[in-house]
């Protein structure tokens, strides 16, 4: 490492003072984001990517190129070099840590400046001089980082009741948040979609976190205006669910995985862009580790489970056409334009089904029975294909 920088950094006592002197011996383009995804100082834009300059005009990281990285990050590396933003100008990433998560230093590869040729000793000791100057500014501020209570959260780091009651206490947690949870899972990574920036314009925002490959929205719900966030979220190719108010703080990272898992589950169906947990809370325990497939199964109602037996032998759709007619106040009209078929094609399915498996339309609690088997024998479709080959193939 140069001892001479060493000697030259004494005397910076700002990030800027720091990034500017550490610019003179790393020639690559730098970024540093706080742990709001907010852009603190950045270095040498002319020589930046479109993505890069369009992120230093903003002011603020995408979630979704946050969101590579913290998937890239799952092997617990210090920093991670990614591609898939752009082959050409590949991206360090290097997390930025003093007692807690602050941020990321960012790196722009350069023909010139490749990272085969960094010093990543100097980089290192950067990153830690970077981490203590954003950590002393946080402490000036009195910031009680509520990011990190919610990140601790998720990483089940808060062991017994007691500690997780103090940290709310001492993060002054509003424990009627609401939360959104996005999918980025098919979000397009070319470019910067500011996600974050547009939710802080129409919700009232506590903290916004990238996660795996989700953002969690945690937010003050007054009135939640959801055609605005809807049109967000058509806008941006995206699909999310709306949890009204987290039930369980303490197993957190358990509720949050079945929330996800859901969330998939939903996206796939491709009947919505905005979910609502209230409508699954009934189906959430079998989004968990709690049942294997063959357990679900047993939870299906005998005819629906031999319909859909059926339909995957006959390729027939009796399975949604039953699903249409019953969650549309057995409107024929409605399962038919559902179904881009006749409403007379839907009758004599029906009428069929009847018949052959002995069932009876008229009784409303059968009904909310046979509905309940549906949404579960979708979903153990779901998971026999996904184990099967890893993505899906044919919905039910």
């Amino acid at each position: 490492m140069n001892l001479e920088i060493l000697k030259e950094e004494e005397a910076c006592y700002s990030l800027k003072e720091l990034l500017d002197l550490y610019a003179n011996y790393i020639k690559n383009p730098m970024v540093v984001i706080n742990h709001n995804y907010e852009l603190l100082y950045y270095t040498q834009t002319n020589k930046g990517d479109n993505v890069y300059k369009e992120a230093t005009n903003a002011g603020v990281w995408s979630l979704e190129l946050i969101a590579i990285a913290n998937n890239a990050f799952k092997n617990k590396s210090e920093y991670v070099i990614l591609d898939s933003i752009n082959k050409n100008k590949r991206r360090l990433f290097y997390k930025i840590e003093h007692n807690t998560m602050l941020g990321y230093l960012v790196l722009l590869e350069e023909e010139n400046s490749t990272f085969d040729e960094l010093d990543y000793d100097t980089l290192k000791h950067l990153v830690n001089s970077i981490g203590k100057i954003l950590y002393l500014e946080d402490y000036k501020k009195n910031d009680a980082n509520i990011q990190t209570f919610y990140k601790a959260l998720l990483n089940s780091e808060y062991k017994t009741k007691d500690i997780l009651k103090t940290k709310i206490e001492d993060y002054k947690v509003n424990l009627d948040a609401s939360l959104l949870i996005i999918s980025l899972s098919k979000a397009s990574f070319s470019q910067n979609n500011y996600l974050k920036v547009k939710l802080e314009s129409v919700l009232a925002v506590n903290a916004v976190i990238a996660y795996d490959d989700n953002v969690l929205i945690f937010f003050n719900n007054d009135n939640m205006p959801l055609s605005k966030i809807t049109d967000i979220l058509i806008d941006n190719n995206l699909t999310a669910l709306y949890v009204k108010k987290i039930l369980d703080y303490f197993s957190f990272n358990i509720y949050y995985k079945a929330l996800t898992n859901l969330l998939r589950f939903l996206e796939e169906s491709k009947k919505s862009v905005l979910y609502f947990e209230a409508d699954y809370k009934i189906y959430l325990p079998f989004f968990t580790d709690k049942y294997n497939i063959n357990e679900i199964k047993n939870f299906i109602d005998l005819k629906i489970m031999k319909i859909y037996n059926d339909d995957m032998k006959n390729e027939t759709d009796n399975i949604n056409t039953l699903y249409f007619y019953l969650s549309y106040d057995k409107s024929l009209s409605i399962a038919a334009n559902k179904l881009y078929i006749h409403r007379n094609t839907v009758s004599y399915r029906l009428m069929k089904m009847s018949d052959m498996y002995d069932m009876d339309f008229n009784d409303l609690m059968q009904n909310k029975i046979y509905l309940y088997s549906i949404f579960l024998v979708k979903y153990y479709h779901y998971k026999l294909l996904m184990n099967e080959t890893g993505f899906l193939l044919k919905k039910a």
